[in-house]
């Protein structure tokens, strides 16, 4: 009777963490916006997160920026809607929204600088190339490009991770214009 009493335990406790990995792999956030390509989770990083945000984070060991802070868009496709494929080559660029300061990144589908040969993981407002007319344009690709380029290295997923710091629209992410964001659109495929 206790050795059928420890299997039934034994295969709840496995059916529950397979249940909740499942949910927090393919569910998406409650509080989730969409700006053309990119997605924002405006309370990441305040008490207000819904559960499946909140867990997410935790599995991740990721530190989300606070409201006050700035905010983080992600792209996983580019404006067509298609998911980015690392055999691509990706435009990325003309504007961002107001920030005192913006990153953007090339991450792994954990979140992750991806490693690559020319040891660039993404580019600071402060340091990118810019046009006459202060618009810059970013290449994302496996192979080298003049000017703004970000290697995409070896991986089979990624996204691009856009981070927006002191900025105005922290509060209000979801009414952004789609203009303001930038646009990744697809180049050419080898």
């Amino acid at each position: 009777m206790l050795i059928k009493a420890l299997i039934a335990c034994a295969v709840g406790i496995a059916l529950g963490f397979w249940a909740t990995a499942l949910s927090l792999r393919d569910s998406p956030a409650f509080d989730v916006s969409t700006i053309g390509a990119w997605t924002v989770s405006e309370k990441a990083g305040t008490v207000e997160a819904d559960p499946y945000t909140r867990a997410a984070i935790e599995r991740s060991g990721e530190i989300p920026l606070a409201a006050g802070e700035g905010l983080q868009f992600v792209a996983r496709v580019d404006d067509s809607g298609a998911a980015l494929d690392p055999r691509c080559d990706y435009l990325v660029g003309r504007a961002t929204p107001p920030a005192r300061y913006w990153t953007l990144s090339l991450v792994d589908s954990q979140g992750f600088p991806v490693e690559n040969a020319a040891a660039r993981y993404g580019f600071r407002s402060s340091e990118i190339v810019r046009d006459a007319d202060g618009g810059f344009v970013i290449a994302v690709s496996a192979s080298a490009h003049s000017g703004n380029w970000l290697p995409i290295g070896s991986t089979d997923r990624f996204a691009l991770a856009l981070r927006l710091y002191d900025s105005p629209v922290s509060a209000s992410a979801g009414a952004i214009e789609k203009s303001a964001m930038p646009r990744v659109a697809r180049d050419s495929c080898r």
